[in-house]
């Protein structure tokens, strides 16, 4: 797995009770394989702990939801779990496949984070040149 070094950082809400200002942080792109079993981490910079939801969305589509906390998409693949608490949490995926490409986003309450692009690696595959007959 490939993480790029720079992760997104948006400032997102204000929370009316003390204007506490909620970071999320998320990777911006994960490079993966076929298979593989990864995670997608989601930060909060705040002491509390957030119920934080995961989204997937798909090229041409509208997010959809995935889980939070023990409460589960209807249909999804129990290869998505997570684990985290606090201010960290992690989406995992085991097992990935290619349906699986997509951006995934981390949720709480009026907050969303920038998303992270998970994309698999895309070896370039030439063929050997032809031996050329000489006449």
């Amino acid at each position: 797995m490939i993480l790029n070094a720079a992760s997104l950082t948006l400032l997102l809400l204000f929370t009316l009770s003390g204007l506490e200002a909620l970071v999320i942080t998320q990777e911006k792109t994960m490079s993966v394989k076929l298979a593989e079993n990864i995670k997608v981490s989601c930060r909060t910079d705040a002491s509390r702990d957030w119920a934080l939801t995961w989204y997937q969305q798909k090229p041409g589509e509208s997010p959809k939801f995935l889980l939070v906390d023990s409460t589960r998409a209807s249909g999804l693949p129990s290869r998505f779990t997570y684990s985290g608490s606090g201010n960290q949490e992690y989406l995992h995926i085991n097992g990935v496949q290619a349906e699986d490409e997509a951006v995934y986003y981390c949720a709480c309450h009026g907050c969303v984070g920038s998303g992270t692009v998970l994309q698999f690696n895309k070896a370039l595959i030439q063929k050997p040149q032809q031996a050329q007959k000489q006449t």
